[in-house]
């Protein structure tokens, strides 16, 4: 399989997309479990100014959602043939996902270097 950079900045934030996802949607059950326990009105129980003790978990909801629209974008983006490379994915993520693939997954040139640099833990890649 050859993938580009492009590509596998693509993985990145394909996988970032799920795991916020995944977040977002246990987050969005926890609330809804508390908010059925109490007997609240969805409109009231989801005002972070009407609810205190959970407003926190209620803006983290939002931001989460924000961040999945921001993902997709990125994946619609590659879809239209767009350079997504620039994105800020977590890098360790881009590392695991050439170990998954294959150094050979690389035709720019960039295989090498990229190959030194997955050693160092929690460390981007150099361009």
């Amino acid at each position: 399989m050859n993938a580009s950079p492009n590509d596998l900045a693509l993985i990145a934030v394909m996988r970032r997309y799920f795991l916020v996802k995944d977040e977002t949607n246990a987050l969005k059950r926890r609330l809804e479990a508390v908010r059925k326990d109490a007997g609240e009105e969805i409109d009231r129980f989801y005002d972070p100014r009407l609810n205190a003790p959970h407003a926190d978990d209620i803006l983290a909801w939002h931001r989460l959602r924000k961040e999945q629209e921001e993902l997709m974008s990125l994946a619609a983006q590659w879809g239209r043939g767009g350079n997504i490379e620039a994105c800020h994915i977590e890098m360790p993520t881009l590392a695991e996902t050439v170990q998954m693939l294959g150094i050979h997954a690389l035709t720019d040139g960039r295989a090498a270097a990229l190959a030194k640099d997955i050693g160092r833990a929690g460390e981007a890649p150099k361009p």
